[in-house]
């Protein structure tokens, strides 16, 4: 049994040091630096007050209220966004963008190396790289589809999690996988979140989310 926990270490160890060496490699590449392409998409502060209005109006729904889909357009989303995710403390982007189109939502926005190494093994990197290093700005693409978990009672929350299936820093594409290591503990507070006890389902359409509510 000891043997056998010692071979497990010995294999967590050795992948660790792959993955630091790994991620040393694409640090001096420098393709992690470059600013991809980003598109321009236009809104004013209005259209975050309608967003965070529409939101508001859900989280206090009731069952004898509109059992209409609330809708939010690219343009309410990402001036929703930009407000509260600046603010944020658990990953704050600066810019960020989002484009919606079928099925699919991409996130692209700002942030800075030391931000994102929080998980096993990069928090082990973070400890040998210098501040100069890990304060310099990132840009991070994320794209996936966003499901809801059901409740399996009336009084439990639903909860609507991002399952990502693309991930890339700067011009270099990564496995989905990279981020839940990067991220580490904080993988459930940022890509898992608690919705309104009214939602029931959210589809991405081209240009819009429709929030749909239980009935």
């Amino acid at each position: 049994m000891k043997f056998g926990c010692m071979g497990c270490f010995v294999l967590l160890l050795i992948l660790a040091v792959a993955l630091v060496g790994g991620a040393v490699a694409l640090y001096y590449a420098g393709s992690l630096f470059d600013m991809p392409a980003i598109p321009s998409i236009e809104y004013t502060p209005s259209d975050g007050h309608r967003a965070q209005q529409k939101l508001f109006e859900l989280a206090t729904r009731d069952s004898r209220r509109s059992a209409e889909s609330v809708v939010l357009t690219e343009r309410e989303l990402n001036a929703f966004l930009a407000r509260h995710l600046e603010e944020s403390e658990g990953l704050p982007f600066s810019p960020i963008i989002v484009r919606l189109s079928p099925g699919t939502i991409e996130v692209q926005g700002r942030t800075t190396l030391v931000n994102l190494f929080q998980g096993f093994p990069f928090s082990l990197l973070a400890e040998y790289l210098p501040a100069s290093a890990l304060d310099r700005p990132v840009w991070v693409t994320v794209s996936g589809t966003i499901e809801v978990q059901k409740r399996r009672s009336r009084t439990e929350r639903p909860y609507g999690q991002l399952v990502v299936s693309e991930f890339s820093l700067g011009n270099q594409d990564l496995g989905s996988w990279v981020l839940s290591w990067m991220i580490g503990g904080r993988r459930q507070s940022l890509l898992r979140w608690q919705l309104p006890p009214a939602v029931d389902g959210i589809t991405i359409e081209q240009g819009r989310v429709v929030i749909t509510p239980r009935t």
